[in-house]
């Protein structure tokens, strides 16, 4: 029983154990009309923009990278495509709030340009949508006239 608690405790602290950095893999950031966020039901679609699958990578406001889907040999990856620091602005808007798209965290020793990261731990179908730090909705990726939508599963 000891043995038991003993390597219990050893693999939940491997886990909050990090080697590398840790990034937010996420959609652009898309802005979003905030009466619209507000009567955000099950089922809505929310239309990105993007015709492509491109990401950006996050620490924290910072926006570190621009990465592109790469089909790796059996997994998915993102390679690098541009480094970047740009703060995520919070506009003064009463009309349009700054919508983030993310799929979840990864880690990566090194930021540089042609750098592959592997993606095969996130699931590209389920999304979550959070607004100022707060998650509002959980979605998956659609693709509505060529372009990519997220129908909403979940309302917090």
């Amino acid at each position: 029983m000891k043995n038991e608690t003993q390597a219990f405790h050893l693999a939940k602290m491997m886990q909050t154990h990090t080697r590398y950095p840790m990034y937010e893999l996420a959609l652009p950031l898309v802005s979003v009309r905030s009466s619209k966020l507000k009567k955000l039901n099950v089922d809505d679609v929310i239309l990105t923009g993007f015709n492509t699958l491109e990401f950006v990578l996050i620490d924290g406001d910072i926006i570190c990278a621009n990465v592109l889907f790469k089909q790796m040999e059996n997994a998915h990856g993102t390679e690098i495509s541009y480094l970047l620091e740009d703060t995520i602005k919070q506009y003064d808007s009463k009309k349009y709030e700054i919508l983030k798209i993310s799929f979840g965290t990864v880690q990566s020793k090194v930021l540089e340009v042609g750098h592959t990261i592997d993606i095969t731990h996130i699931d590209l179908e389920k999304v979550s949508l959070v607004l100022e730090d707060k998650m509002i909705a959980e979605g998956t990726l659609v693709k509505v006239d060529e372009e990519i939508a997220i129908q909403i599963k979940k309302v917090n």
